[in-house]
């Protein structure tokens, strides 16, 4: 019996974690401190991150008259409106975590990877922690 050797880059899925030529995507955890209080955002994908400053800022920028109020709700919304958002423009995206802290409240969200994976979490608020020391 004879086999056909499949070239696996010419192979189109929907699916873009492989578990052959398995191309690792690291994880990237940016800290933004622009409107006086530190916004956390992690992200595990293989989209090109070139543009992921502006889009983050971007979006706070444009959200943030309706969201900065005193209340915790509003806050809890706004990082599931990001995390959703970075999903739908880093279209190869596995897990996005956002993390505010705002007047004493810690508010995180996580999608991906970061909700199925202890490992993950543990990466993410392990690096957190060490880098608020540093």
């Amino acid at each position: 019996m004879e086999f056909k050797n499949l070239n696996a880059d010419k192979i189109t899925s929907p699916s873009f974690t492989r578990l052959v030529n398995k191309e690792y995507s690291g994880l990237v955890i940016r800290k933004f401190t622009k409107w006086g209080f530190p916004l956390y955002v992690g992200i595990i994908t293989d989209d090109d991150l070139s543009h992921f400053d502006d889009l983050v800022v971007g979006f706070i920028q444009l959200h943030k008259e309706e969201f900065f109020v005193n209340n915790i709700q509003s806050i809890r919304n706004l990082s599931g409106m990001l995390s959703e958002y970075l999903c739908e423009m880093y279209p190869k995206t596995e897990g996005v975590a956002v993390t505010f802290y705002v007047d004493k409240a810690f508010v995180s969200s996580l999608f991906g990877d970061f909700m199925n994976h202890t490992s993950c979490r543990i990466e993410y608020y392990g690096l957190l922690q060490m880098s608020t020391g540093v």
